[in-house]
């Protein structure tokens, strides 16, 4: 039972790793297609309290920090229960939530020509099965924010396993957001 315990709880640091790894080379590489500039930051937000951070290492250190020291803290939590007698494994998935919850540790979003960066996870093209655009109204989840929030539209964009949102503030935006994830989610 120990084993199976084990093989669970490293297979989900493996994981988180990966994506962890994924996302900072998706940072330093690549150029985003949106947003191109400054403007296009302040039309689309992760959040709807504020504008979108650039999706670069630089304005992004202390997310990016967390993220590596939760993974840090689980490796060397297993490390230590291994070696000790004492230590319960069932305690040991509690660590888990704040890592469930480490996509919301990043306030980006940004597209690129092989997928989207959705808070602190990389999407390829491939995993995005649908896209929509929900109308911002008076009982909307979002509504209240700010006035650019509540005459703007929610894009909710659907893959396998999950759904990412976020909220485009302005009417061109949501216009080249709708032809790019088009063209990827026909092709895919």
């Amino acid at each position: 039972m120990k084993l199976i315990f084990e093989f669970l709880f490293l297979s989900i640091v493996i994981y988180y790793s990966y994506h962890y790894i994924i996302l900072i080379t998706k940072m330093k590489k690549k150029t985003a297609l949106i947003p191109f500039d400054k403007i296009d930051l302040k039309t689309v937000r992760k959040f709807p309290q504020k504008s979108a951070d650039a999706p670069v290492i630089s304005k992004n250190k202390l997310g990016l920090t967390m993220y590596a020291v939760m993974l840090f803290f689980l490796i060397a939590t297993f490390i230590f229960g291994k070696y000790n007698m004492k230590f319960s494994w069932t305690y040991l998935y509690l660590l888990f939530i704040p890592l469930i919850n480490a996509k919301d540790l990043l306030n980006v979003f940004a597209v690129f020509g092989d997928g989207f960066i959705s808070g602190s996870k990389f999407v390829p093209w491939k995993k995005v099965k649908s896209f929509h655009f929900k109308k911002i109204v008076l009982n909307h989840k979002y509504y209240g924010y700010s006035q650019e929030v509540n005459e703007g539209y929610e894009l909710i964009l659907k893959t396998k396993m999950t759904s990412h949102s976020l909220v485009v503030t302005e009417e061109e935006m949501k216009e080249r957001l709708a032809s790019i994830f088009e063209e990827h989610v026909k092709k895919g």
